[in-house]
């Protein structure tokens, strides 16, 4: 498969490459045909396929796609490789659209931290009723006075109501 890619793509950079690079590779180029026929002649897991193509779609940023293939069915990964790779890729509008969509409040929390959404983290770690997390994000906006009075307030409370 490989030598029938170099030579279907006049490109020397598939021979002895590992299978996921090689799915990873035909998806930067935008031959989808030939990574899903890899996947299927390798079989290579459904996990393992999420994992490559929304880390080769951020690679091109091709954010459309990247929607896309999210909204094609449940991702059996979950959302949160999603937003990785669109924080990775400084994309923090893109991030937004899967934030939401983290099932795990403390994920959510960590992930609006990671695009600097001090309050909208704090309401996810608030929700998550997890002082601790209160705690540690209120260091990761330590230099922002508003951001760090609203984690105290929100901390205090979830203690005033026997939460720790």
């Amino acid at each position: 498969i490989q030598h029938e890619l170099e030579v279907s793509t006049k490109q020397a950079i598939f021979v002895d490459s590992s299978i996921s690079d090689t799915i990873r590779t035909c998806i930067v180029l935008g031959n989808h045909r030939a990574a899903m026929k890899v996947k299927t002649e390798f079989k290579v897991s459904e996990k393992r396929w999420y994992w490559l193509k929304v880390f080769a779609l951020a690679t091109i940023r091709d954010w459309e796609a990247l929607e896309k293939f999210s909204k094609e069915k449940r991702p059996p990964i979950g959302y949160r490789p999603f937003v990785e790779a669109c924080v990775d890729a400084d994309e923090k509008g893109e991030a937004l659209k899967y934030i939401p969509k983290l099932a795990d409040l403390r994920e959510r929390a960590e992930a609006y931290a990671r695009i600097g959404m001090a309050k909208e983290a704090a309401d996810a770690a608030s929700q998550a009723k997890d002082g601790e997390l209160l705690g540690r994000l209120k260091l990761t906006f330590a230099q922002n006075a508003a951001a760090s009075s609203l984690f105290d307030t929100l901390r205090d409370r979830l203690s005033f109501q026997g939460v720790s």
